[in-house]
């Protein structure tokens, strides 16, 4: 097998069978092989029913069961199960582009790059005039990032299987279900840290059709906290730096974010959320979850590769 792509799932069988329609399009490089790989991340819909019944064009596909909630235990899985010398990750609620997979594949067998980050763009019908580049940057958008450095996004990355020699699993402390985010961006770094060249991959599109729920300003909220705990983790335990009296940062943020909020109310049941109260919401978290992580045995040397077990890298 030449190309694995993975896709985890929990409890979202309806777009899954919308993502997985969507590769019916996808054209598979002439003389190659691929497989798509269904990780059902604890399912209780007929997540099962969806993926062993669908027939999907040249792909084989292969559904696998993780039972452990947390979608890097899913992904982890894949990588574990999957037959492919390039893998490739994507979601749910994304329908890649006819040549996605060539563009994304090119450049990895023909040694240009290790790893390679695809362009990721929001359905038109769920984009909006207020959101800001962060905004979109925060529902996994590539579009406009033109300057920043290439980081990979789970939605649409890919990889040669020999940099799991070095860098061989997500963590699963991350991502959803776990601390909410960073899960890609720390295999990204760490990639990096193990001189592996990662590419941008512009003419690899997929469209990203997101639940329109995470437009809500409730949706945003969780999105910052989940964004300040990762952070914090990745303060700790990767990049080994300290935070300075983080439960009285905290307390002071919070008292900051209360009083603006008097003065400039946004709507609790509304679509999107002002920048400054986004930023206040992720700071107050990282720092309430700094206070929790810094009490643990940190589960990297500074800038690893692998995550210690029991205290040592094994």
């Amino acid at each position: 097998m030449d190309i694995s792509i993975i896709i985890s799932t929990r409890n979202r069988a309806e777009s899954l069978v919308k993502t997985l329609d969507s590769f019916q399009a996808v054209k598979v490089p002439e003389g190659a092989t691929a497989e798509i790989l269904v990780v059902d991340n604890a399912s209780n819909d007929n997540t099962r029913e969806v993926a062993q019944r669908r027939k999907v064009g040249n792909f084989s596909l292969r559904y696998l069961s993780e039972p452990h909630p947390g979608k890097m235990w899913a992904q982890n899985l894949g990588l574990a199960e999957a037959h492919g010398t390039v893998l490739l990750t994507t979601d749910d609620d994304v329908r890649p582009c006819p040549h996605w997979l060539e563009h994304m594949v090119r450049p990895i067998f023909k040694g240009q790059w290790d790893a390679v980050a695809g362009r990721i763009e929001l359905a038109p019908d769920l984009v909006r005039p207020w959101m800001t580049g962060m905004h979109k940057h925060w529902l996994a958008s590539s579009e406009d990032k033109d300057g920043w450095p290439v980081v990979l996004v789970g939605a649409s990355m890919g990889f040669h299987r020999e940099v799991l020699k070095r860098v061989p699993a997500f963590d699963v402390e991350l991502g959803p279900g776990a601390l909410g985010l960073a899960d890609d961006t720390l295999f990204s770094w760490q990639l990096e840290e193990a001189g592996y060249r990662i590419g941008q991959a512009e003419e690899a599109t997929v469209r990203h059709h997101f639940d329109a729920n995470r437009l809500s300003n409730v949706s945003w909220m969780k999105a910052a906290r989940d964004l300040g705990r990762s952070e914090a983790y990745l303060l700790h335990h990767w990049f080994h730096r300290q935070l300075k009296w983080p439960w009285l940062q905290g307390l002071m943020l919070t008292a900051k974010l209360r009083a603006r909020r008097r003065l400039q109310r946004p709507l609790p049941d509304g679509e999107g959320a002002p920048r400054w109260e986004m930023s206040y919401v992720f700071h107050i978290e990282k720092c309430r979850q700094y206070d929790v992580e810094r009490k643990r045995v940190r589960n990297y040397v500074k800038r690893g590769l692998v995550k210690r077990q029991n205290g040592v890298v094994p």
